[in-house]
């Protein structure tokens, strides 16, 4: 690319990104979706920035020109500035009805550098960062083999895995990234699903129990050193009126809340199902963890809780933050610390995974 890539002309946007679909599917390269927004502002190489904006009838204009979507920008030098965020690779704009989406598009490992110390810190032991270089380059491969009903592989979120651009690259999750270059963990000869989560409160829970999908290697299993994470044990009060509230936004209408009655429970003790009733007679059975997406997954911050009702409040005391199965970081990170390698944390939190090369 030239130092003109910034500033071609509307013919050429199109030109790049119709040349950018004859990629072959053997190529590394990640489309991660990493802003949704009704307008950006992008520069590199000391070029004027350009302004992008949703315009009429789907088009979207650059610097007030219309261009018909999507729009793919390259950096001249090693990044694309959007938003003042650094990023490599190119992008990619789309726009849809609820604004523009932008797609970056880097190589695996590039990306795999991004993610580390969004996730966990990359001052930690070197081999629960090498453990984490692992599994987000599986999980990352795993939806790319998986998703097919949207022009991106992840999204640069909780729903996939935080990414925020290249800012947050540092040597230590470089480093992370090349000694364990090309690593996955595979069960049967596939990519594994290695969803992983802050810390499980002393005991992971598997698949099956908490989303009725059965992964032979998301089984439950002990996590003794999660006791050392910051906020292990946690309390979160929520008055009954905005429990109503919430309720009320997600479709439940029961009235004023009276009562919470966990009511079943997996075998590492999360709350399986639960009961709301409220002063309408009504009530509504819910899952723990449909309960926290309701709430909001950082005050409830795990299922594995108890509540009590307390005057005016509901009183949730839990242990662990997050959906409890796969690898929890904080345990992965007390393993490092006793001594145990990035392999044998692996096969501790997914049973039956084998390392395999990918490339």
């Amino acid at each position: 690319m030239t130092g003109r890539t910034l500033l071609i002309t509307v013919a050429a946007f199109w030109l790049l990104f119709a040349a950018a679909c004859q990629a072959g599917p053997g190529a590394r390269t990640i489309r991660v979706l990493v802003l949704k927004t009704d307008s950006l502002t992008v520069t590199g190489a000391g070029e004027p920035a350009l302004e992008i904006k949703s315009g009429r009838n789907g088009a979207i204009t650059v610097n007030g020109k219309s261009v018909f979507p999507p729009v793919r920008l390259a950096p001249a030098e090693e990044f694309l500035y959007i938003n003042g965020r650094p990023y490599r690779g190119a992008s990619v704009v789309y726009a849809g009805p609820a604004g523009l989406s932008v797609v970056n598009e880097l190589s695996l490992d590039d990306y795999i550098a991004g993610v580390i110390n969004n996730e966990i810190s990359s001052k930690w032991p070197e081999e629960a960062v090498k453990a984490q270089a692992v599994v987000a380059r599986t999980y990352a491969v795993y939806r790319m083999n998986t998703r097919t009903d949207a022009p991106y592989d992840i999204e640069g979120t909780v729903m996939g895995q935080v990414y925020s651009g290249a800012a947050s690259e540092d040597p230590e999750a470089i480093k992370a990234v090349r000694d364990t270059a090309g690593q996955i963990l595979t069960f049967a000869g596939e990519p594994a699903l290695t969803v992983y989560h802050s810390n499980a409160g002393g005991v992971t829970d598997s698949s099956e129990e908490i989303w009725a999908e059965y992964y032979p290697y998301l089984l439950s299993v002990d996590s003794p050193f999660d006791r050392e994470a910051p906020r292990y044990v946690w309390e979160f009060a929520l008055p009954a009126l905005s429990l109503k509230a919430l309720l009320s936004v997600a479709g439940y209408d029961v009235g004023e809340v009276r009562g919470i009655k966990c009511d079943s429970f997996t075998p590492a003790g999360r709350v399986k199902s639960l009961v709301i009733s409220g002063s309408s007679g009504k009530s509504v059975r819910m899952r723990g963890e449909d309960l926290r997406k309701i709430i909001g997954y950082s005050y409830l911050r795990s299922s594995l809780f108890s509540v009590e009702k307390k005057g005016d409040l509901f009183v949730f005391t839990g242990r662990g933050s997050g959906h409890g199965v796969g690898m929890s970081q904080w345990g992965a990170k007390g393993m490092a610390e006793k001594g145990f390698s990035y392999a044998e944390i692996l096969r501790h939190f997914y049973r039956g995974t084998v390392i395999q090369k990918l490339y």
